[in-house]
């Protein structure tokens, strides 16, 4: 994946360009890949296998078959009660620097 500009607001509301982030910044088109593709990466961050794919407006947790309670009590649960919208592209392979 190539990087892809965003236009964020700074601290003044001001619109300013800068990379993409994380997947709700990509163009439409992109996001399914990218949840595709970040779903293996994720699934050996939580030490889990995945059950389905990811989702873009849904919590990771339940790629994994998870509820909320257990996903809650896992060591990674900061990163399962994340939407799909809000992983970060360091997660993505081809894109960021973690999944590399």
């Amino acid at each position: 994946m190539k990087p892809y500009d965003y236009e964020a607001l700074d601290q003044h509301g001001s619109p300013y360009i800068r990379p993409a982030r994380i997947i709700s910044e990509l163009p439409w088109v992109q996001r399914k890949a990218a949840l595709t593709k970040a779903l293996p990466q994720i699934g050996k961050i939580v030490g889990l296998e995945p059950k389905q794919h990811l989702s873009f407006g849904l919590p990771i947790f339940k790629a994994f078959g998870l509820n909320a309670k257990e996903a809650r009590k896992h060591p990674q649960a900061s990163l399962l009660k994340l939407s799909g919208a809000d992983i970060s592209l360091d997660l993505v392979p081809g894109y960021g620097s973690l999944a590399e």
